[in-house]
């Protein structure tokens, strides 16, 4: 009897090997298959969902500026391999109505999260969809020196990573930063991004950014505040009745954007007293060895005499 039962287990375990294993494979295949979905990543990254559910990548098809722009061009379908996750332009569907985790998350591993998941932080992965403003960035000091899109924008909230954009370009250019302050262009409000980052008045589309990433200033950049003062002599008494081109008062380069007067030279009356108090000081020290070699040489001309 006890023979029977041990046979009958034995032979089990010649067939439940094999199927197990079979069965072990065959789901990890199908794991590997599946892409996550945004409730998947929500179920661990609630606060990064969060940020996301607000930000331009998640409404980039909800967008009214986008469906406006989108519908006066006749709802072009090659925009949504941007505005959408997945797009297929053969059977002119799509995955999520969003820039989803898993454009920047690719391929998402089976075992997620025991391994870790891919993440393409490069500009050039920016630079897919943001087409005219990757290249603007590729042509400035940032791009040849590196500095990822990243490294400036957050592409959960694709806000800045600071509180401001003074902020942020203080956190890199301190000392620039610092003497901007004592201009006449920090006096009138102006912020760094007013220059360097002027709007453009290129057409939206081709991804491009609403403002120029270029991070130059040239004359268009002035001009679109000095306009009046690159073409008239300075001078506050000059106005529109002493200048009859003119319709409006032509303001000199001075009073449009006021200097942050010098400070009066330091006087040099203290430095003085300094250096007599440290002179008298010394004397003071040396004074009993200069007494002493005066006696020397008295008392050695004296015996030569």
């Amino acid at each position: 009897m006890l023979n029977r039962w041990l046979w009958r287990f034995v032979v089990g375990l010649c067939f439940a090997f094999p199927v197990g294993i079979l069965a072990a494979v065959t789901v990890q295949a199908q794991t590997l298959d599946e892409q996550p979905t945004q409730n998947d990543c929500e179920g661990c990254h609630e606060i990064i969902q969060t940020h996301w559910k607000d930000s331009a990548h998640a409404n980039s098809v909800q967008d009214p500026q986008f469906q406006q722009a989108w519908l006066v061009q006749g709802s072009p379908t090659e925009c949504l391999s941007c505005h959408t996750t997945g797009f297929d332009p053969v059977a002119g569907t799509w995955e999520s109505e969003s820039v989803a985790c898993s454009v920047c998350h690719n391929p998402a591993p089976g075992e997620h999260p025991e391994q870790i998941m891919p993440t393409d932080i490069s500009s050039r992965m920016c630079g897919t969809c943001h087409l005219d403003t990757h290249a603007e960035w590729q042509g400035s000091i940032h791009g040849q020196e590196d500095l990822a899109c990243v490294r400036c924008h957050s592409p959960h909230t694709t806000g800045l990573r600071a509180d401001g954009v003074q902020a942020l370009c203080q956190s890199c250019h301190n000392e620039e930063a610092h003497f901007f302050a004592y201009t006449g262009h920090a006096d009138e409000g102006l912020l760094c991004s007013d220059c360097h980052l002027r709007v453009s008045e290129a057409e939206m589309g081709d991804g491009h950014g609403r403002r120029v990433h270029a991070f130059t200033v040239d004359l268009d950049t002035c001009s679109q505040c000095h306009n009046e003062e690159m073409h008239y002599p300075t001078g506050d008494a000059m106005t529109a009745g002493e200048n009859p081109g003119a319709s409006e008062p032509v303001v000199s380069m001075a009073s449009a954007v006021p200097v942050q007067e010098e400070p009066d030279p330091v006087s040099p009356f203290g430095f003085a007293v300094l250096a007599s108090l440290v002179g008298m000081g010394f004397g003071m020290i040396i004074a009993p060895w200069l007494e002493k070699w005066n006696r020397r040489v008295k008392d050695k001309g004296q015996k030569d005499e």
